[in-house]
């Protein structure tokens, strides 16, 4: 099993025999007696081959299919066994529903946290946004007033890079810009008098207010609000100078 398990990593490395030894502590014929299942390397070599490979012993000795090394392996804790058994207690439609949930929410964590260190707090004070709350619309849309007597509050949020560079915030609502931006979220927005396309920002036509995805399309020579949930049609602008930028989604407040 040694053998066949050193013949295994080798290859999949794209190695042969004499580039593999130009690299260990080992002459040649000596590997290749290793391989070939002549030779059986001692405790020394094993854990000389299993640190090269990145591998566990007991995978390197046939013990066992799971390459990690016992310092790699998740210990789940309680409260995650018990969501291993009921899940495992569910039908086919219950594991569907939660497949389903658990997707979309990996999917917007996932989002929030490939977000680069600017989103990182750049010392421990704040910063004081307008949050809108004639919300911007993930779906059909809600004006958003310049009036000095909008409806806004003032609230406090940490200081990063992202923060500190928008100019105000707008609540969303609706489910359009999923999975991305939830319903309820507050986006931060930076006031640009020109969002590029395939970029999100907030816009407002026809007296409406949107939260979405512009997009040009270039066979039709038509500007098109889109929304990040496929099961939401996108919004074409049929009269391009009722169309005002309002500003460019910059970020999510946590």
């Amino acid at each position: 099993m040694i053998a066949e398990r050193l013949r295994i990593l080798r290859k999949e490395k794209n190695m042969s025999k004499r580039e593999l030894v130009s690299k260990l502590p080992l002459n040649y014929s000596t590997y290749a007696n290793y391989e070939s299942g002549f030779r059986e390397p001692n405790s020394e070599v094993l854990q000389l081959l299993a640190r090269h490979y990145n591998v566990s012993l007991d995978y390197l000795l046939g013990v066992s299919e799971n390459r990690k090394k016992a310092d790699e392996i998740a210990i789940l804790n309680e409260e995650e066994n018990n969501h291993i058994k009921k899940y495992r207690q569910l039908d086919t439609h219950g594991r569907e529903v939660v497949d389903l949930v658990l997707g979309k929410e990996v999917e917007r964590v996932s989002f929030l946290s490939t977000r680069d260190e600017s989103y990182n707090a750049v010392d421990d004070k704040w910063v004081t946004l307008r949050v809108y709350n004639q919300r911007a619309s993930a779906g059909l849309g809600s004006y958003l007033s310049d009036d000095s007597d909008s409806d806004y509050e003032e609230m406090r949020f940490v200081a990063t890079q992202v923060s500190k560079k928008a100019d105000f915030c707008v609540r969303i609502r609706g489910e359009s810009m999923e999975p991305k931006i939830c319903d309820g979220d507050i986006v931060f927005v930076k006031a640009v008098p020109k969002v590029d396309p395939d970029n999100v920002g907030v816009f407002v036509y026809d007296g409406e207010a949107y939260c979405k995805r512009l997009r040009i399309d270039q066979k039709r020579n038509a500007i098109i609000l889109e929304s990040l949930n496929k099961s939401f049609a996108p919004k074409q602008i049929t009269q391009p100078d009722s169309l005002r930028t309002v500003g460019l989604v910059i970020g999510i407040a946590e």
